[in-house]
């Protein structure tokens, strides 16, 4: 009886995640070539003796959809299966969020739990659209980050919204008396004036709601620094290396910077949703955890406004 091709059923579901064959393989997702990834979504086509889906513009076919959601539950089956198999006293409580959630909030949180009956923590630091396949994938129980309206998500987990976050346009120094407002911005971009910009690299979600936000106000803007975090946005901002874009909750115990900040329209920029991922069952850590969340993250962003 002839193998079935798991490893490239588990590359098919990168590829849904990333939508298509070159994001997938040019953000990371599979770590193996296009190439070789398009000759595993052959071999897996002809196992089935259907078509998955369409290449250019990637789009599943009706089997395709079908396929998609039974591998889904495939994946979510097995990561149960490991988990009833772990003894509960070794299992971790397993947290993904961003390098300023675990470093700058997650701390406040995990002492007001009881964490004495839980032998081990983990905390995997993780891009916001890479944290919903992390759940998905039963690599982590809780996972916390932004949702954009513009960047469409794959099936997920179950996700939460816990609150909204307006995005801020950030103004160095040179441009603190022409750019009061957002209308000045606007007008300096319609009259053409070069101006700069630090922002995070394209396949950051945050990032792709900007850009995706400003298209739609006819501005093409991509930055002239690029920076790795959202953290390091202010400060090169302060330094007068370009505009820049960022958001109004300081990290637990440190003072706002003294960066220009220009709240643009909500119908211009839309805000991001603050969301958790989390799978159907949680145990009592988790679930306590997610408690926790919610009330942290009301009392943060009614303090910020």
């Amino acid at each position: 009886m002839e193998t079935f091709p798991w490893y490239a059923t588990e590359l098919f579901l990168r590829v849904c995640e990333a939508g298509g064959l070159s994001a997938a393989s040019r953000f990371g997702k599979t770590g193996i070539s296009q190439p070789a990834l398009s000759a595993q979504m052959m071999t897996l086509e002809q196992h089935l003796g259907k078509k998955l889906f369409h290449r250019k513009p990637f789009e599943l076919t009706a089997e395709g959809r079908i396929f998609l959601e039974e591998a889904l539950r495939m994946r979510a089956r097995m990561s149960l299966i490991r988990d009833s198999l772990a003894d509960e006293t070794e299992r971790p409580l397993r947290i993904a969020a961003s390098d300023v959630v675990i470093r700058g909030h997650l701390p406040a949180l995990l002492k007001q739990m009881d964490v004495a009956t839980r032998t081990r923590l983990i905390l995997q630091e993780a891009q916001s659209q890479d944290l919903a396949g992390l759940v998905r994938n039963g690599d982590v129980d809780l996972a916390i980050g932004l949702l954009s309206r513009h960047v469409p998500s794959s099936a997920s987990p179950l996700v939460e919204k816990i609150g909204e976050l307006p995005i801020l346009l950030l103004t160095p120094p040179s441009y603190t008396a022409t750019v009061k407002n957002w209308a000045d911005f606007i007008r300096l971009h319609r009259q053409g004036e070069k101006l700069r910009l630090v922002g995070l690299s394209q396949a950051n979600l945050v990032m792709r709601h900007i850009t995706t936000s400003l298209r739609r106000l006819g501005i093409e803007w991509l930055p002239t620094l690029e920076v790795s975090s959202i953290g390091h946005v202010s400060a090169y901002v302060d330094l007068d290396f370009g505009f820049g874009f960022g958001f109004t909750i300081p990290e637990a115990g440190e003072n706002k910077n003294n960066t220009h900040m220009i709240q643009p329209p909500s119908e211009a920029l839309p805000p991001l949703n603050l969301v958790v991922w989390h799978g159907e069952s949680l145990d009592p850590s988790a679930a306590r955890l997610l408690d926790l969340i919610r009330r942290y993250a009301e009392r943060l962003l009614r303090s910020a406004w």
